[in-house]
């Protein structure tokens, strides 16, 4: 009796995008963790797995680590958002609430979605009158959470 071939795998097309999704996820830091990655791309994409993506999907997951520090070209080291005084303000709004736990994510990722959600925009992209908003927005946040009766 002969062996039964292994059916092979239908030409996939998006495999070589989603490993590169795999590449870039362990060049950010805080996407290690499987729950914490799986969240990220729910915040990012709102779904949890890769294979579930579409195409502009998967791009928009290698834009979002490209923003959140993974290198667009192989340098050797991890990039960071702009060292401008818009972004080193909302890095620090952002780590107060982080520090009232009113932030899960303390991760530059986590930063890159939030500017993404108020503005439309990417971090890398972002303008001085958009960042201006998001620092307004964060500075609102945090008084409202200072505000807030603990428990």
């Amino acid at each position: 009796m002969a062996a039964k071939a292994k059916p092979t795998a239908v030409n996939d097309p998006l495999k070589a995008l989603r490993t590169k999704v795999q590449t870039l996820r362990r060049k950010v830091e805080g996407l290690g963790d499987e729950d914490d990655w799986r969240d990220w791309l729910a915040q990012i994409i709102g779904k949890r797995s890769l294979r579930a993506m579409s195409e502009g999907e998967l791009k928009a997951v290698v834009r979002a680590l490209h923003d959140a520090g993974a290198p667009r070209r192989p340098t050797g080291r991890r990039a960071r958002f702009a060292d401008t005084p818009q972004m080193k303000m909302i890095r620090g709004l952002w780590l107060d609430l982080a520090d009232l736990e009113a932030v899960r994510d303390r991760t530059e990722a986590a930063i890159g979605a939030f500017v993404r959600r108020q503005t439309g925009q990417d971090v890398g992209r972002l303008d001085v009158a958009s960042a201006d908003r998001v620092i307004e927005a964060l500075k609102s946040w945090r008084a409202r959470v200072q505000e807030e009766p603990r428990s």
